[in-house]
């Protein structure tokens, strides 16, 4: 049976403008006919009718650029995201390990710390760990996913003591001028020691909090997002959890550097590729060129304001060689794939951009320059580097959240000229690029309307206004999440906007995104979210 969908402003999302008042979908949840009420009611006479309340519709946000497994984070983790000092991080891991009765045989994994946000104005140490136990495990990670810190026991554990070297492209800080660790790991090739003893110890039923996981991105209007790094055993969680029916959403999944992605993608052949099982499908390969321009290891060609311990020539460092970094790429396009890279500085952008023309050139793959690669985060992508990327087919996805809430510290770190122009939206536009704009979540909740009043305000949070040339129109934020994200993941042809022949998934908000000031954008709310012409979310 066909199902009509009317007293609603349709934004298809085709034009700027463009719009409709009624939407039939076919009993496979693909879209049959969009247009006037009476004309998609004579096209119909015996669909059922859902009356949408006078709401706004636009198609089904797209996330592209997430870690959808790290939602997990929500549920299973201690939440310090609100912590303003160094008591405030001790309380609320007390209280979690009081409300779990979590034993020395059991972790204490904690996220969302911010030191930018402490009044002690630095990261804590395993001192701050220690005097909440000194026999559980404990790792409290950054907001950014960057770097974390651990304590005494899980520092044990993790046989990480005053022999053990920095890994090439991490660091771990010492006490001092000593060797002795003092708990920090910066980036995955040190944090990846605690994980390999936490990730064990940690008790979870994916069936159970797969609901959970997925609210967060329903909540958003959220139809389809991404795992944006999947290690093995993350692919076999998601694998599992397809083959059990427990996915709403479409989701991708980019098996990463440093995994046997060969092995991944043979043993999961029939999700790599265009189609969905179960929700699921593999999209591509993922690495990471640098770190944090929060967190002050974001790899930059000219330095900070100041660096980790005041320098003033500090520009951090990059995690690949540029042999290894060629080499994945290489990988990645010889085989058909679609390459994710992080990429916050502009040394790191240059480096992606360098050894994917390298790739390039050197693959004998006729498809090359359909794969779409994509720059992640490009928080600080000079103009010419965008220009770039339009010569190689890459596609931005800019962390544009960053504006809001870290605006005030790279204004810090870089100073007016650059900090202001971080999520150069603008420039993007301006390069002829199909930009899209993401929340990296868990760093931020998947709150796409957010990133995108970002995007058409650049306002910080202390109401400074960063460059103005870089704003974009509020249709081209949406399209960024909507349209473009389609094209980002090839999929244009059945999800991003709304059309016959694409799949019914919609996002239902409670005001007109268009006629509102766009200052108000972010307080736009979603009512609903329907994925395949089914409510898998009401407000």
């Amino acid at each position: 049976m066909s199902t009509l969908f009317h007293n609603a402003t349709f934004y298809p999302m085709t034009s700027e403008g463009a719009r409709a008042e009624a939407i039939a979908v076919d009993d496979d949840g693909i879209i049959s006919f969009v247009g006037s009420l009476e004309e998609t009611r004579s096209r119909t006479p015996d669909a059922d009718e859902i009356d949408l309340g006078g709401a706004h519709v636009l198609p089904g946000f797209i996330d592209p650029h997430s870690h959808f497994v790290g939602a997990m984070q929500y549920v299973l983790y201690a939440d310090l995201s609100t912590c303003a000092s160094f008591s405030d991080i001790q309380r609320v891991i007390r209280d979690f390990i009081d409300e779990r009765n979590v034993g020395p045989d059991g972790v204490v994994m904690a996220t969302g710390y911010d030191q930018n946000a402490l009044a002690e104005g630095r990261h804590p140490d395993k001192t701050v760990l220690d005097e909440v136990s000194t026999s559980i495990p404990i790792m409290a990670v950054h907001a950014s996913n960057h770097m974390a810190v651990a304590n005494s026991p899980l520092l044990r554990l993790a046989g990480i003591d005053e022999s053990t070297p920095d890994p090439e492209g991490g660091h771990f800080g010492r006490v001092g001028d000593t060797l002795e660790p003092d708990g920090y790991a910066e980036e995955p090739a040190a944090m990846n020691a605690l994980y390999a003893v936490t990730t064990p110890r940690i008790a979870f039923d994916p069936n159970a909090i797969a609901d959970d996981m997925q609210l967060v991105y329903l909540e958003h209007g959220v139809t389809t997002c991404q795992d944006g790094a999947t290690p093995a055993n993350m692919v076999d969680m998601l694998r599992a959890l397809a083959d059990n029916g427990k996915l709403k959403i479409d989701v991708v999944a980019y098996p990463m550097h440093g995994e046997d992605v060969d092995a991944i993608l043979e043993k999961h052949a029939d999700l790599d590729g265009l189609d969905y099982h179960g929700h699921l499908r593999i999209g591509g390969l993922k690495m990471f060129l640098d770190g944090s321009p929060q967190g002050l290891t974001a790899w930059m060609t000219e330095p900070y304001s100041a660096g980790p311990k005041g320098e003033d020539d500090w520009v951090a460092y990059g995690t690949m060689t540029d042999e290894d970094a060629a080499a994945f790429a290489r990988k990645a396009i010889d085989s058909g794939h679609q390459l994710l890279c992080h990429a916050n500085g502009d040394a790191a952008s240059d480096q992606l951009l360098r050894v994917y023309a390298t790739a390039l050139d050197a693959s004998d793959n006729p498809r090359k320059r359909e794969l779409r690669p994509v720059m992640i985060h490009c928080q600080t992508a000079r103009a010419d580097q965008y220009d770039r990327m339009a010569e190689l087919g890459m596609i931005p996805s800019i962390f544009s959240s960053h504006i809001w809430y870290w605006g005030d510290v790279h204004l810090r770190n870089f100073g007016p000229n650059r900090g202001g122009r971080i999520s150069a939206c603008g420039d993007a536009k301006r390069a002829g690029l199909p930009f899209t704009l993401h929340t990296d979540t868990p760093v931020l909740r998947p709150n796409l309307i957010e990133a995108a009043w970002c995007a058409v305000n650049r306002v910080t949070k202390n109401g400074v206004q960063l460059d103005e040339e870089q704003k974009v129109s509020v249709y081209d934020a949406l399209r960024a999440i909507t349209a473009n994200a389609a094209y980002q993941y090839g999929e244009e042809d059945r999800k991003g906007t709304l059309e016959p022949g694409k799949l019914a998934d919609f996002a239902v908000l409670d005001r007109d995104p268009f006629a509102i000031d766009p200052a108000d954008l972010r307080n736009v709310a979603v009512l609903a979210t329907i994925k395949e012409g089914k409510e898998v979310y009401r407000k």
